[in-house]
């Protein structure tokens, strides 16, 4: 019987930082809205995840994706230059 109960104890051990980290894990997650938005922006980018081509669906995946990513980009360096601007009108 003490046998039995080292082994549970080292099981339990051993599996409670694997516990840990799911936890955490999933509440770094996206929410629904953020995940219902980056559908949004996917689909104006030309991907229909619909119209799944097992031949094409990775490079249109890929493609919608350079597409959001470059948007994202033009968007924050436009949010910088605004913002750069009127910290410089403020400081005159």
């Amino acid at each position: 019987m003490n046998r039995k109960l080292q082994m549970l104890a080292i099981a339990l051990g051993l599996s409670a930082p694997l516990l840990a980290t799911a936890q955490s894990s999933s509440t770094q997650g996206l929410t629904r809205e953020q995940v219902r938005q980056e559908m949004v922006e996917y689909k104006a980018a030309g991907f229909n995840p619909a119209r799944m081509n097992p031949r094409t669906w990775v490079d249109d995946a890929q493609s919608a994706l350079t597409k959001v990513t470059t948007a994202r980009t033009a968007q924050t360096s436009n949010q910088f230059a605004v913002n750069k601007s009127e910290d410089a009108s403020q400081c005159n």
